[in-house]
C-alpha cells in the first residue's frame, strides 16, 4: 500500500514532540558542555577563552584515568555475567514445551522497571549490616559479607546492575529467538539432533546479532553509571572515582570546575563511541 504525502506528513508531525525533546534535554546541553569545555572561569561572570587546555589536563588526570580503570574491571566481570544470565534467562522462556513462558518472562522483565534511583535505595539496604536479609541466612554461619565495605562496593553495585538490566537483555535475546523459522527446529529434529544440539547449532549461531546489539548497549551502559553510586552515597562511603561519571559530577559540583568537567564528559564520550565503532566494525569484517 502506498502511503500518500498527508499520511507521511501526519507521520512526521507525531515524531515533533519527540524531536523537540531530544534537542532541549541531549543535544543542546552536549553543544553546551563542548562550548563550556574550551573555556575557564574566572571570577562568577568571567570567562577566559583557554583552547584545548581543559583536555590537556584531562590526559594528566589520575583520578580520572582511575576512574576509567574500575569501570573496565567491572565491565569484564559484570557483562559476561549478565549477558550470559540473559541468554539463559531467554532461551528458557523461549522453550514451546513451557506452560508458564508468559509469567517467567513477566517476572525476569519486572526489575528494568524499577528506576535505577529506587533499585539503589532497595539494595542499598539490603547490603546494610543491620538490615540485610543476607546477613540473616549466612550469620549462622558465621559469614558476615560487608558488601558496602569501599573495596567491596564496585562488585556489589555489579550486583545490583545484573539485577536491573538482565530482563531487558533477555527481551532482546528472546525477540531474536522469536524471529527464528520454527521450520529449523523441525527439520533438525528430523535429522535427529536432540535439544542441546539445537541450542548450540542453530539458537546460539542466530543469536549472535543480538548478543552484539546487547554488548554494545552495556559498553555504552557501563560508561554512564551514575545513579547506583550516587544513591549509595548516603549509606556508605563511595570513592568519587568509583565510575567516571561520579568523578565528573563531584569535579563539577563539589569543586565548580564546570568547564574542566565538561571537557571530561566530552573525552569519555568519544572513547565510549571509539570502543562501540572498533567492536562493531571487528565483528562486521568477522561476518566477512
Amino acid at each position: 500500500m502506498q502511503v500518500t504525502r498527508r499520511q507521511a506528513l501526519i507521520g512526521y508531525l507525531f515524531l515533533i514532540p519527540f524531536f523537540v525533546l531530544f534537542f532541549l534535554f541531549y543535544v543542546a546541553p552536549l553543544f553546551y558542555t563542548g562550548y563550556l569545555s574550551f573555556f575557564v572561569r574566572r571570577g562568577i561572570l568571567v570567562q577566559i577563552f583557554v583552547g584545548f587546555q581543559n583536555f590537556a589536563r584531562v590526559f594528566e588526570d589520575n583520578q580520572f584515568f582511575i576512574s576509567l580503570g574500575h569501570i573496565g574491571r567491572f565491565f569484564l566481570v559484570q557483562a559476561p555475567v549478565m549477558l550470559g544470565l540473559a541468554i539463559i534467562f531467554a532461551l528458557y522462556v523461549d522453550r514451546r514445551s513451557n506452560p508458564l513462558r508468559t509469567t517467567f518472562r513477566l517476572v525476569y522483565y519486572l526489575p528494568f522497571t524499577v528506576s535505577s534511583v529506587v533499585a539503589g535505595l532497595m539494595w542499598g539496604f539490603m547490603f546494610s549490616k543491620n538490615l540485610s536479609p543476607f546477613n540473616a541466612v549466612l550469620g549462622p554461619l558465621g559469614i558476615r559479607p560487608e558488601f558496602l565495605a569501599p573495596s567491596h562496593l564496585l562488585w556489589s553495585l555489579g550486583i545490583i546492575v545484573t539485577w536491573e538490566w538482565t530482563g531487558y537483555n533477555m527481551i532482546i535475546m528472546y525477540s531474536a529467538l522469536q524471529s527464528i523459522s520454527p521450520e529449523l527446529y523441525d527439520a533438525a529434529q528430523v535429522d535427529g539432533a536432540g535439544k542441546l544440539q539445537v541450542v548450540w547449532y542453530i539458537k546460539l549461531p542466530l543469536l549472535l546479532p543480538a548478543i552484539i546489539m546487547a554488548l554494545i548497549f552495556t559498553i555504552i551502559g557501563t560508561s554512564q553509571i551514575f545513579n547506583e553510586p550516587y544513591i549509595l552515597q548516603a549509606l556508605t562511603f563511595v570513592s568519587p572515582n568509583l565510575t567516571p561519571n561520579m568523578y565528573i559530577y563531584t569535579t563539577a559540583f563539589s569543586y565548580g570546575a564546570f568547564n574542566y568537567a565538561g571537557a571530561m564528559a566530552i573525552i569519555l564520550a568519544i572513547l565510549t563511541f571509539i570502543i562501540s565503532f572498533v567492536f562493531i566494525r571487528y565483528n562486521s569484517l568477522e561476518e566477512a
